[in-house]
């Protein structure tokens, strides 16, 4: 029994230390800077923050500092999974704004790996939609409006401007997270971004129907103006605190949206106003007439500048000329 014993525990600890060396494998797989690859024991897992089909999130400390975890369960790990997450770490782990969410890291266990990013401490802004949403809170100022779209369109003009550019293909409330009360605004989640691939077809159909270009939709070839028109939807999502097309299944918005240009109705506290005219040239069904994150995120700027003008008394004039940069 003993001779037994031992064997099966021998056995066990070779089990781990080759599942381990298969993490510690895949970790230095993903294209990280040295700097990227952590030890886990500088990681403390905290409160379960939530979880998924292979995967918990926790809130945790890194060398003290209070940070994101998500520890994937190593076993469930495919070939896709494995590709689709070394595609998100290749692109997330080399992006530095202060309106995208930070990657911290990666480690590995015999069973686990984790990965360690930025703590956001107010949530998504879907989830405070939906509590402004019960509360039947009024439609936000055009002053928090414009300075809120302007740190999302500086997060996503940094994304288009590399080379290759980076397109996100899944931005919406739920992917944009909440720190300093409320006041600052930052991208999340790049399990499905890209770069852009010149002229080669990249996958159709990719990201949430609901905020999905009608060219991506139709499987037509498309580029960086998809996040532009699913930046439009979000806005509208900001002004309602609704979420698009609430009345359809996901698919038949996509259907309306592709086939039928159907677009969620304009508020009517917006009719008349440059956020209307600004909604819609970035939905533009042709995605060549919207504009670019680069032309949005000045016009957005000049708007806070003369809202702020005009808030000092200095008589400014809203009109923000996205069209005009657009058409140009």
């Amino acid at each position: 029994m003993k001779g037994f014993s031992l064997q099966f525990l021998k056995s066990g600890s070779g089990k781990e230390q080759k599942g381990a060396a298969k993490n510690r494998q895949l970790v230095e797989g993903m294209n990280l800077e040295d700097a990227q690859i952590l030890n886990a024991d500088r990681i403390n897992l905290g409160s379960l923050l939530g979880q998924g089909g292979f995967a918990k999130v926790y809130r945790c400390e890194l060398d003290g500092q209070t940070a994101v975890a998500k520890v994937i369960d190593s076993d469930k790990i495919n070939d896709e999974m494995t590709y689709l997450l070394t595609n998100e770490c290749t692109i997330w782990s080399r992006l530095s704004h202060p309106n995208i969410v930070s990657f911290y890291g990666m480690a590995s266990t015999a069973s686990s790996l984790y990965l360690v990013c930025e703590f956001f401490t107010s949530g998504s802004l879907l989830e405070r939609n939906q509590r402004l949403r019960r509360a039947k809170t009024e439609p936000p100022t055009m002053t928090v409006l414009v300075d809120e779209l302007q740190q999302i369109a500086s997060g996503m003009e940094y994304l288009h401007s590399l080379e290759p550019p980076v397109l996100h293909r899944d931005l919406k409330s739920a992917n944009i997270l909440l720190a300093e009360g409320g006041q600052r605004l930052a991208i999340a989640d790049f399990g499905l971004a890209r770069y852009q691939a010149g002229d080669k077809k990249m996958t159709a159909e990719t990201g949430s129907y609901r905020w999905m270009a009608p060219e991506v939709i139709r499987h037509e070839t498309y580029n960086t103006a998809c996040d532009v028109y699913s930046f439009a939807i979000l806005c509208w999502e900001m002004l309602t605190y609704r979420v698009p097309f609430e009345n359809m299944m996901p698919v038949e918005a996509a259907f309306a949206v592709a086939k039928g240009a159907k677009r969620p109705p304009i508020p009517e506290h917006c009719e008349d106003t440059p956020i209307q005219q600004m909604l819609e040239v970035c939905w533009d069904q042709q995605a060549k007439n919207r504009p670019t994150f680069a032309e949005l995120h000045s016009a957005l700027q000049a708007e806070a500048g003369l809202l702020a003008e005009s808030a000092g008394g200095g008589g400014g004039s809203a009109a923000m000329d996205v069209a005009g940069a657009s058409a140009s």
